[in-house]
């Protein structure tokens, strides 16, 4: 079958005919590959720049790509959620299941998990799975909504860290489809919401779709309308989302005396700031936020039979494998939401 495969500790990757993965151990399952979109992490290790070089996760060569739909094609023995012909989406955190956190719930952060595509993964024309990653893909979504149900669980995950309350006024930092989702299941719980970005075609779409109040920061008075909008206090919660020094500086300046950050992004490299007068003299509460858990995937199905939120125009490109490299130069340049590949 044909995979794009990164070989080497180097940029670049490879669209290579490898061998399809077969069903060997009981509770696996075998999917047809129908979308795989492209994440930012993956442009770092494609490019192969010091934040993919230092992740010790990756064992290279392998198959890149997680934020996958797909069909079931064939399932072990034990298997009995699913049946060939199933529409699937997958969690990329497989968990062991038996450590402290497992236990716990806390499945995203186990402390032996594998995260998908960096051992294996979904850029391929099949996969295999264990069933316990495996989920059924709503019947209001498409497959190629569904390669988008990854990214929604990291922005639901991130926004239920902090409870909130009806009215209640937060900031989302970064309007790419993880803020533009956050904005929509912020708004879902009756939340007060502003967006900020710099990028027009962001900033348009998340006029469009995010329910929330956009704010270009290049503008003058972006400050007065956050503040007007916040009564003067501040935003109760503030989600980072873009990973740079100047957006997580924004959320601080924003977020009010007692309010909570919560960063999800992946930073390229460290980021500075003065603990006491940013945080400890404010009691301000800084959060960080992966993935997302089984009871984030309950919460994101309730939120897509509920109508509150919007993810077919999140899709900006959808292109055969063969194109990933105008693919990956598409998301590199952050004019695009999500760019699909199709096998």
């Amino acid at each position: 079958m044909k995979a794009l495969v990164k070989e080497r500790p180097e940029p670049g990757l490879a669209l290579l005919d490898i061998e399809r993965p077969q069903v060997r151990n009981v509770d696996d399952v075998q999917f047809r590959v129908e979308y795989c979109a492209i994440c930012v992490g993956e442009i770092k290790v494609h490019d192969w720049n010091e934040w993919a070089a230092a992740d010790t996760t990756i064992q290279l060569p392998t198959v890149l790509g997680h934020e996958v739909s797909g069909v079931v094609t064939q399932v072990g023995s034990d298997v009995r959620g699913f049946s060939p012909g199933d529409r699937i989406v997958v969690d990329p955190f497989i968990p062991c299941g038996h450590c402290y956190q497992c236990r716990n719930g806390r499945t995203n952060i186990c402390v032996d998990r594998e995260i998908y595509g960096k051992r294996r993964g979904a850029f391929a024309q099949y996969a295999v799975l264990p069933e316990r990653v495996i989920c059924g893909l709503p019947d209001k979504l498409s497959l190629e909504e569904g390669a988008l149900l990854e990214n929604l669980g990291i922005a639901v995950h991130a926004v239920e860290l902090e409870p909130h309350d009806p009215g209640d006024v937060a900031v989302v930092v970064g309007a790419g489809p993880i803020g533009i989702m956050a904005a929509q299941t912020l708004a879902a719980y009756g939340v007060h919401v502003a967006i900020t970005d710099v990028v027009d075609p962001r900033l348009q779409l998340a006029r469009e779709i995010s329910r929330a109040t956009v704010v270009d920061i290049r503008q003058d008075g972006w400050r007065e309308r956050i503040r007007e909008m916040t009564h003067g206090r501040g935003a109760d919660f503030v989600l980072e989302a873009a990973a740079t020094q100047s957006a997580l500086d924004q959320a601080f300046e924003v977020v009010r005396d007692g309010g909570t950050v919560v960063t999800i992004g992946t930073f390229d490299r460290p980021v500075s700031f003065n603990p006491f007068f940013t945080m400890i003299r404010r009691e301000v509460k800084l959060l960080s936020s992966i993935g997302r858990t089984w009871e984030t995937w309950r919460r994101m199905t309730q939120l897509v039979e509920a109508d509150q939120v919007e993810l077919k125009p999140l899709i900006t490109h959808i292109l055969p494998m063969e194109e990933f490299d105008r693919g990956f130069e598409l998301v590199r340049s952050h004019s695009v939401m999500k760019v699909l590949l199709r096998p």
